[in-house]
């Protein structure tokens, strides 16, 4: 029963931060279009049945059942059609006029000069990219919050366990004839911490001892009960395992046999301790998440095949390919029913899962296409060159683009958009990834 709980506590922690995340995105588009006078009728986040909702000014605030998306209303859009032009018929013809004619109901005679369309084009990309800007910054800062608020589990200088002895090869016991290991000899005990060896201060430890001479004693300055103390230590050479460093796992020989190789060991198990990063770092994971984010979006549908291969043909999924928030919250909560994971490190899960989020969402909003917030960027930096261009040869301002007439583009990557969700969705609920 309480494994069911914590699960549901993680799903339930995704689902609220994914909601925050959608809300801050919309946050983004919101406060810059009233700064600059757009009028904005509803500010909702989610999608279905309304909740409940709030009017402030002359903006509805909505909180919605599903928390999957949010949205904005900015009275036009789109600019009118050109004085003159024959009506547009036809099924695309209709969907164009609508676009234009989007959230005309809420504009009164002193909304004349209030919409976007007549922003210039600098304020208007302005808006476009609040939205993806607010979830790079809230991505970053659950980094900051994670790498160095909480820390980062790493090997310390802490003694965790003195070994009895040291075994000379992994397959080995110690026995009652064993020789004590260097460490216990030395009278090093579980709780010391190792400040220098040789007078070089105590860094990355394995490194180090490996770096020492087998069979001759070194002096090893240790912290106990916060006093100093000085040891002599004679280390031994053992054979052990050699793990391949790209992939973690124990490397084989052509016989099916692990390889072994001679080390420099002690005879002591070092434990982990959290040490927050620099602030610096969360600015390097942010950098790489996203370029990460785009590496997948460019491999996105060789992605979707293996998902859909896997879910209906059969097989194990990519753990590191494409997922749904479905696939997200059901790890999310396998991390949280863990017995083997302490609280801090489920919170610290569960906010590297939300920045991850927001990754994608900024990532994938900067897609030049509409109906996403890049399509609109994209469409401001046409304007601004079609405008130069024509501002160069003398011409008369072409006026703000026409996006409008992307409208059936739009609606056809909305679809292919809706499609790969469902995908997803149905792969992580029939054949999801396992941990």
């Amino acid at each position: 029963m309480t494994d069911i709980l914590w699960y549901i506590g993680g799903v339930a922690f995704i689902a609220l931060g994914i909601g925050f995340s959608i809300g801050l995105h919309e946050l983004g588009h919101l406060y810059p279009a009233k700064k600059f006078g757009v009028k904005v009728p509803h500010y909702a986040i989610g999608f279905g049945p309304t909740l409940f909702k709030f009017t402030r000014g002359e903006t509805t605030y909505a909180l919605k059942l599903i928390p999957l998306g949010g949205y904005i209303t900015m009275l036009g859009m789109y600019p009118p059609e050109k004085a003159g032009a024959k009506p547009r018929t036809g099924f695309f013809g209709r969907m164009i006029t609508s676009a234009r004619e989007a959230h005309s109901e809420f504009e009164t005679p002193a909304d004349v000069n209030r919409k976007f369309y007549q922003l210039p084009v600098l304020k208007r990309m302005v808006i476009m990219f609040g939205g993806p800007f607010m979830n790079l910054v809230l991505g970053t800062a659950l980094l900051a919050a994670v790498f160095s608020g909480i820390g980062v589990n790493q090997p310390s200088t802490l003694v965790q366990q003195v070994s009895a002895c040291v075994p000379a090869t992994p397959t080995e016991v110690c026995n009652d004839a064993s020789p004590a290991s260097p460490a216990l000899a030395a009278g090093i005990k579980a709780g010391d911490r190792i400040l220098s060896i040789n007078g070089s201060a105590a860094k990355d430890l394995y490194a180090q001892i490996q770096s020492l001479p087998a069979n001759k004693s070194v002096a090893v300055e240790v912290q106990r009960a916060g006093a100093k103390l000085t040891l002599s230590v004679a280390p031994t050479s053992a054979l052990r395992q050699v793990i391949d460093e790209s992939t973690g796992a124990i490397k084989i020989d052509a016989k099916g046999e692990p390889v072994l190789e001679a080390r420099t060991v002690f005879g002591v198990v070092f434990g982990n301790e959290r040490v927050a990063q620099p602030i610096g770092t969360a600015f390097e994971q942010a950098g790489l998440n996203v370029s990460q984010v785009a590496v997948m979006i460019t491999t996105l549908p060789n992605q979707l095949a293996d998902a859909a291969s896997a879910t209906f043909v059969g097989g194990e999924r990519n753990p590191n390919g494409a997922i749904s928030v479905v696939g997200i919250g059901q790890i999310a909560g396998t991390v949280a029913a863990a017995d083997q994971v302490d609280l801090v490190d489920k919170l610290s899960t569960g906010l590297l899962i939300l920045a991850s989020l927001n990754f994608a969402l900024f990532t994938f909003n900067m897609i030049p296409l509409l109906p996403l917030d890049g399509g609109h960027i994209a469409g401001g930096v046409y304007e601004s060159i079609k405008r130069g261009m024509f501002r160069l040869r003398g011409k008369k301002d072409p006026g703000p683009a026409d996006t409008a007439l992307l409208t059936p583009a739009t609606w056809l990557v909305f679809m292919v958009l809706l499609g790969m969700s469902a995908l997803l969705i149905l792969a992580d609920l029939i054949n999801p990834i396992a941990l």
